[in-house]
């Protein structure tokens, strides 16, 4: 039976005070008594915190806000009626008698006084939405609110300061034991009630006072919400007035708080972790997670996760959980690196605090170069690459090591059975000042001394690495914070009877970020960092040292506006790279071996780069950037010219041109587009279409299909052109039963043009006329990625499937 409001209401007598007390005394929880009647027309308010909050009350609502009393203690377990999606066949239709239509063919009944809905109607464009996205768009800018009273209860209020709605969650957030904290901005005098403010701050983990990257943020009451950036940060345009704000991230304790805010304010929010108990963890796609927030092929991946995966012989390896996400491969399992949709393991840019890494890993490919007790938080894209990224055309890993504590010391590591590590952090100057220190070193000779083999010497071979990482902080502010970092890698492998190689990286960076008011904030870093490697035989007659090294000195500048309708990042970086392409000499006197030394190579890669994210409308989610890149290969350098029309090879060499130090040999100047479409279906759904331009400058020579830490790198120049890569991915992202499974599956097509290859029986190393071994052509890839994940409840876990062809 429907129920018009509008006229059966009207009969029913107006509530007395006396009624709704002995209502909420017989009825209601202590806890859950957050409403209260006083004199003959007013509704009072008064939230748990003691304040009270006064709204006139007609007499009609009166009589509303008694049934809803009715109501509010029952409970219902089926899915709510708002949670319905439209097929399209309503638009047009009037409100009242759509609602009308759901009671007849859904057990729920709807409260509401007919004259305020009358004058609307379903609009056009609600295939797919939710009726409670429908009833947000109606009632957006008017007093109308709804009350879900449980799944099949609906009561319609005009509500104009949302207080019910907010009591709702509040009430909500009291049932499950939250702790709500209160809190006030500004004060209400002279405010205009359209007027916006900005509601900011940065989320931090309690106990290591690191920033949270990707917590979300949400204003429950009006569903506006973000996530923190990589420095934990966070920034949203609220109407002024009461909010009720959640802050949520993964394995760690939500945070709600009561918000009245009239003025722009800042806060400090300390998380703290969840203790759980798992058997086992996943590494979760946030952009599948974050349907309304992350651009397409983006990735956020929680150490906390990491450490607690399966991990050979002990040793926490992110690398190896790299490779676990679909769309990832590698050429075997001892292979270093990782291969991304069909591209090559040069292409993808490893960034340890800003700078690159040429080498990411120990023991040739089994385990990875980085300390995860060192390491903060990671990012990984692979197919909306941001505009500030560039250099790698397939992917990019940004890794963010961890500060110190700026309160206590604390420690924190573990023995396994091929290495041991150690972190110490704790603050030189309390509140100012923190240090973090780590090490991991392998005792792993003893296990190749308990392998059986024929290969008699065996147990004199060794195996040996470490690597090692200390990070200084400094505040000279709340705006202000100076950081200075530095990372060593080393390995050695000697084989009996045979040479013995070792190759190791150094990086140094000093990095300065402040915040010159509340929407405008940049960072300055420089740093400095070197990868080597040398092979060695002590053979008497035929021993010899191999040589070579890259250093490369960076800067980087970029800058940061958080508008009400605009985010926009723009910037500078340069790096300079200095090739030592090899050295060879013997060993001793003895040795025949002649010494040679390849010509140094010098380039200069610079970019600058600007990005937008803002709404196209409501549903469309725009993110654009752009980045104009430039390379110089730099003298001194010999030229060789061959004869035109023919193949490069030494017998058609006509002559060689020099360049002076410092002279411009090459340059080639590019622009780089970059551009992410999020069309939001519903709250729990969206397509997400991408589109990528990529220039890669350095290039990767190797005759062998795993990476070794031996191969050389090539600067593009006259003979080689960079690497360009456009890729689109389009992907379909579903959030079900309350996020508790995620969904998403996403096809991509990439081009690359001018990937290097080599000629059949070329010689690489210690070759003079390299350009005369390799060849340069173009690659195609395609594929789809699918993945399903549980992130709630006892068990968790996810099925991904990935689907890929390179040409």
């Amino acid at each position: 039976m429907y129920r018009k409001a509008g006229n059966w209401l009207k009969r029913l007598p107006i509530p007395s005070l006396d009624s709704f007390e002995r209502l909420f005394d017989a009825g209601l929880s202590t806890e859950s008594k957050l409403f209260y009647f006083s004199e003959n027309r007013f509704f009072r308010y008064q939230p748990i915190f003691g304040i009270s909050l006064f709204i006139v009350t007609p007499p009609d609502l009166r009589r509303l806000l008694f049934l809803f009393c009715l109501f509010i203690g029952t409970t219902a377990f089926s899915q709510s009626v708002l949670d319905l999606k439209l097929d399209g066949s309503e638009k047009g239709k009037r409100l009242d008698l759509y609602l009308q239509e759901l009671e007849k063919t859904h057990p729920v009944r709807f409260y509401f006084i007919e004259d305020w809905i009358s004058n609307l109607a379903v609009k056009d464009g609600s295939a797919g939405m939710t009726l409670r996205e429908v009833l947000y768009d109606l009632f957006l800018g008017s007093d109308i609110n709804y009350i879900e009273v449980n799944p099949n209860t609906i009561v319609l209020v005009k509500d104009p300061a949302q207080a019910l709605q907010r009591n709702t969650i509040i009430n909500a957030a009291v049932r499950s034991q939250k702790k709500i904290e209160k809190m006030v901005f500004g004060t209400k005098a002279n405010t205009n009630p359209r007027q916006k403010v900005t509601f900011s701050g940065i989320i931090t983990d309690s106990k290591s006072r690191d920033p949270l990257v990707g917590a979300s943020v949400v204003a429950s009451d009006i569903q506006v919400g973000g996530v923190t950036n990589v420095e934990g940060k966070f920034e949203l345009r609220l109407p002024v007035g009461s909010h009720v704000i959640n802050f949520n991230y993964v394995n760690f304790e939500e945070r709600v708080i009561d918000l009245e805010i009239y003025a722009d304010g800042s806060v400090k929010i300390e998380m703290e972790e969840t203790p759980t108990v798992l058997d086992e963890v996943v590494i979760q796609d946030r952009s599948a997670r974050e349907i309304t927030t992350s651009g397409i092929g983006q990735t956020q991946i929680s150490m906390k996760e990491v450490k607690r995966a399966p991990a050979l012989l002990g040793e926490v390896d992110l690398i190896k959980q790299i490779q676990v996400l679909p769309g990832v491969t590698t050429v075997g399992e001892a292979a270093s690196g990782f291969n991304v949709r069909g591209g090559g393991v040069d292409q993808n840019l490893i960034l340890y605090d800003g700078l690159p890494v040429f080498n990411s890993s120990h023991v040739f490919g089994f385990f990875s170069s980085f300390n995860s007790e060192a390491i903060r938080d990671v990012t990984f894209y692979r197919g909306g690459i941001p505009a500030e990224f560039g250099g790698r055309v397939s992917s990019v890993l940004d890794i963010r090591s961890k500060e110190g504590s700026y309160e206590k010391w604390g420690a924190s590591g573990g023995i396994g059975m091929i290495s041991s590590n150690l972190m110490v952090n704790g603050p030189i100057v309390k509140d100012k000042t923190s240090i973090a220190v780590s090490a991991r070193t392998t005792y792993s000779d003893y296990l190749i001394n308990t392998i059986k083999s024929n290969y008699v010497n065996l147990n004199k071979s060794s195996v040996s690495f470490y690597d090692a990482t200390a990070k200084v902080t400094h505040l000279f502010s709340e705006r202000t914070k100076l950081t200075a970092s530095g990372y060593i890698s080393h390995d050695q492998f000697r084989l009996a009877g045979d040479s013995t190689y070792s190759w190791d990286s150094k990086m140094a960076s000093v990095r300065l970020d402040h915040e010159f008011s509340k929407s405008f904030s940049g960072s300055l870093m420089a740093g400095y960092g070197s990868y080597g490697y040398e092979v060695s035989d002590k053979d008497p007659l035929a021993g010899f040292n191999l040589n070579y090294k890259i250093n490369y000195p960076s800067a980087k500048l970029d800058f940061h506006i958080n508008r009400e309708k605009h985010k926009i990042g723009f910037g500078a970086q340069s790096t300079y790279y200095d090739f030592n392409p090899g050295t060879f000499s013997p060993s001793s006197a003895e040795s025949n071996k002649k010494f040679v030394q390849m010509d140094v190579q010098k380039s200069l890669e610079s970019g600058l780069f600007i990005a937008d994210q803002f709404d196209l409308f409501k549903r469309m989610h725009i993110d654009a950037g752009l980045r104009f890149s430039v390379f110089n290969s730099l003298g001194p350098a010999n030229v060789n010219i061959y004869a035109p029309g023919g193949p490069r090879e030494t017998l058609s060499l006509i002559d060689t041109v020099r360049y002076g130090s410092g002279q411009t040999v090459k340059s080639f100047y590019n622009w780089e587009p970059r551009l992410g479409l999020r069309y939001e279906l519903s709250q729990d759904a969206s397509i997400k279409l991408g589109y990528n331009r990529v220039f890669q400058y350095l290039h990767l020579v190797t005759n062998t299909t795993a990476v070794t830490p031996v191969d050389i790198w090539q600067p593009s120049g006259p003979y080689f052109k960079p690497q360009m890569a456009d890729q689109v991915s389009l992907g379909y992202f579903r959030n079900f039963k309350d996020r508790k499974y995620e969904t998403f599956i996403e096809g991509y097509y990439k081009i690359i043009e001018n990937v290097l290859d080599f000629k059949d029986g070329a010689s690489l190393i210690l070759n003079p006329q390299i350009e005369t071994a390799l060849l340069q052509g173009k690659a195609r890839a395609y594929g789809a990625e699918f993945q399903i994940s549980k992130t709630q409840g006892r068990m968790v876990g996810s099925i991904s499937y990935a689907y890929s062809r390179s040409l």
